[in-house]
């Protein structure tokens, strides 16, 4: 999108004031469609470092003072259409150390799903009644992720926006929680659970 604008302007279809606009607007809504779809932690940390799309004015005053030490309204033309310009190139380009935390994030939640399978394997493994075991590991996995899903709707009544430690940590309480709850649910049904494997549904 920023590309297909930064080559509109050059192409003289719109002007670079014109492209500023839409490329600002595209971009807050972008953010916006994005912040849906984001975890409860991920969104804590998104909102604590912009909690939300910056006004163009703001922005182009931000970017007057930065080239010219003065307000945009003080520019000149020349002055203005270089802001603009410079906007543009900078509309596509991503912030490397956010982008590096977000990569790191995830490569941690992955980690922590191969941990909790690693863990439940091990005691399937291990198990004198492998079947009963892994109905077991079952349900209480099932329910630590449910507990996560559960705690993380409540996040932002909870913690507030912008407070990812207070996130993080409703979320993994959640996630213990609701694997505590699993364990002892599962624990309950052991006869049922020892029943089960000998049914013959294959």
């Amino acid at each position: 999108m920023s590309q297909q604008t930064r080559d509109d302007v050059k192409a003289g279809k719109i002007t670079a004031q014109e492209g500023v606009k839409f490329s600002h607007e595209m971009r807050n809504k972008i953010m916006v469609e994005h912040r849906k779809f984001t975890s409860a932690q991920g969104l804590a940390i998104a909102q604590r470092k912009k909690k939300g799309g910056t006004e163009l004015k703001t922005l182009l005053n931000m970017y007057s003072e930065n080239l010219f030490q003065k307000g945009y309204d003080s520019l000149s033309e020349i002055e203005k259409n270089k802001v603009h310009y410079t906007i543009l190139e900078s509309s596509g380009r991503d912030n490397a150390k956010f982008s590096a935390g977000t990569k790191k994030m995830l490569i941690m939640g992955k980690l922590g799903v191969l941990v909790t399978a690693a863990l439940a394997t091990y005691q399937i493994l291990n198990a004198e009644n492998k079947p009963k075991e892994a109905a077991r590991q079952g349900i209480i996995v099932g329910a630590g992720a449910f507990g996560g899903v559960l705690a993380g709707l409540g996040v932002s009544a909870f913690c507030g926006p912008g407070a990812p430690i207070c996130a993080i940590a409703v979320v993994l309480a959640g996630t213990i929680a609701g694997g505590v709850a699993g364990e002892a649910v599962a624990s309950s049904l052991d006869e049922e659970l020892e029943e089960f494997t000998h049914w013959d549904i294959f």
